[in-house]
């Protein structure tokens, strides 16, 4: 646990150690987590939750929307406070109350509820929903959606595009270099 000193809340701009945006969300003082408890509560949660919330149900309903929903914030909560804990304890890997073993098993916890997170944006769908922007005001419609997407396609296929341009003319090049050199 960090001294009382250095607990203070933050609502700066950008993570002074990653030096990432923080997207206006204040910066929590780390807390200690039960590791054991965490990688417990994982392992049953992890699967069950979301196969529990599909018997006997429609798939497209709002109620099941709003419930995996409501299981994802809480999975995003738990990424982050472990994300935290894993944070505080590499940045006082030098101070000697501070377990090497303590922050290896944070770590895996991390990584545990990552993929239990992964799994159930996956499974569930959520996962295909566009992100807005925290600081939005303003709920893009459809067809903005839409134009979005389609412009990114458009980009990533004239990337591709290129790419196999180029990599034809290095090939004919080489080619060109191969009949040269049999003559």
């Amino acid at each position: 646990m960090l001294p009382a000193s250095s607990r203070n809340v933050s609502t700066s701009s950008t993570n002074p150690i990653s030096g990432y945006p923080t997207y206006g969300v204040p910066a929590i003082p780390p807390f200690s987590v039960n590791v054991s408890n965490v990688n417990s509560h994982a392992q049953q949660t992890g699967g069950a939750q979301l196969s529990s919330l599909h018997q006997g149900t429609d798939p497209n309903s709002p109620e099941l929307l709003k419930e995996h929903l409501v299981l994802a914030q809480d999975q995003v909560i738990r990424v982050q406070s472990l994300a935290r804990e894993v944070l505080s304890s590499i940045q006082n890997a030098y101070n000697p109350s501070t377990s090497p073993k303590h922050t290896s098993e944070c770590i895996e916890s991390l990584k545990q509820c990552i993929q239990d997170l992964y799994d159930t944006l996956r499974h569930s769908g959520i996962g295909a929903l566009p992100l807005l922007a925290p600081n939005s005001k303003s709920i893009p419609t459809e067809q903005q959606l839409l134009s979005d997407a389609s412009r990114s396609v458009q980009v990533l296929y004239e990337t591709l595009k290129r790419s196999q341009d180029s990599a034809a003319v290095v090939a004919n090049l080489l080619g060109g270099d191969a009949q040269r050199s049999t003559k």
